[in-house]
């Protein structure tokens, strides 16, 4: 079976076609705090409108937010979340929780607390966990578990999913800028979710990526130079390495599997090779993001961001 079948087919690599990209999660990320119209979207990201328009017009498409007139003459437009798009507030809330723990940056601009406005209140610290036994969710604790599919079936090549983008927003508020980087780019998240499925090997990431040797080789570099991967000697001569997932990079895991979850419950159910076991409970993986406090499942309209 080749890698590429089961990452091509699989949620993950779904979910990032769609949202896999900096300008589209800048765009989420300024909805969620509370922004829905385009020119603040212009001016808090840093997008072109031609950008902007693009990503939006696909949002709307795909049934994530959707347009609500608030002028008439002349008629204008604000951005508004969907159900669809109001399920991926959990995922938001693992960002901004690995970008807090992990980004090494202070910043103004990023939030410091959550506050959970359940009960008398309380903070709020996001937690993925499994549904069938409600533990901490972990990337060593799952088993991927393979499955034979018939003979003959075409393996797409994976650039279908999209170009080699690393635009930056030079001048603009870094808010969530060092998870952008990372998860704001196809050919990063990629190379994430192969490692997940226990690629380590550049040969092994060149042949089933099929991306041009010089996007690979810098897309390796800045893994490793965010400490997402370490590099690991495993031939002397000549020289050749492996990649292996950090712990900084393992903490991902989280919030791909909540985006894994989200296609699974609101996108189109395709078949696709690679079964996921949460090997405390021995169920097939299904995750949760709840508040680490109160154990409820916290919604865009219950948390205050300070």
């Amino acid at each position: 079976m080749q890698a590429a079948h089961q990452i091509l087919s699989n949620p993950v690599a779904r979910g990032l076609n769609l949202l896999g990209d900096r300008w589209t999660i800048l765009v989420l990320r300024e909805i969620f705090l509370g922004q829905h119209r385009f020119e603040a979207f212009r001016s808090r990201t840093g997008a072109s409108r031609g950008t902007l328009s693009k990503r939006l017009e696909t949002l709307v498409q795909q049934g994530v937010l959707y347009r609500n007139p608030y002028q008439a003459a002349p008629l204008r437009h604000e951005y508004r979340l969907t159900g669809k798009g109001l399920a991926l507030y959990p995922w938001a809330l693992l960002v901004w929780q690995w970008e807090t723990q992990w980004s090494g940056i202070k910043s103004s601009d990023l939030p410091v607390t959550l506050r959970h406005k359940v009960g008398r209140g309380h903070s709020l610290h996001p937690l993925a966990i499994c549904r069938h036994c409600r533990v901490k969710l972990r990337y060593d604790d799952v088993e991927r578990v393979v499955k034979t599919l018939p003979e003959g079936r075409a393996v797409k090549k994976l650039t279908g999913l999209g170009g080699s983008r690393r635009s930056r927003t030079a001048g603009q508020p870094q808010l969530l800028g060092h998870v952008v980087d990372i998860i704001g780019d196809r050919w990063t998240l990629l190379l994430m979710a192969m490692a997940f499925v226990g690629l380590r090997r550049y040969d092994d990431f060149h042949q089933q990526l099929g991306a041009a040797t010089n996007i690979l080789a810098d897309r390796l570099k800045l893994l490793v130079g965010a400490d997402i991967f370490a590099r690991c000697a495993y031939q002397n001569n000549p020289p050749r390495y492996e990649y292996h997932l950090t712990p900084k990079g393992k903490a991902l895991y989280p919030l791909t599997m909540a985006l894994r979850q989200w296609v699974l419950e609101w996108l189109p159910k395709v078949k696709h090779p690679l079964t996921l076991v949460h090997k405390p409970c021995g169920q097939e993986l299904a995750t949760d993001v709840i508040c680490q406090t109160c154990n409820a499942v916290p919604k865009a309209g219950e948390v205050e961001i300070g």
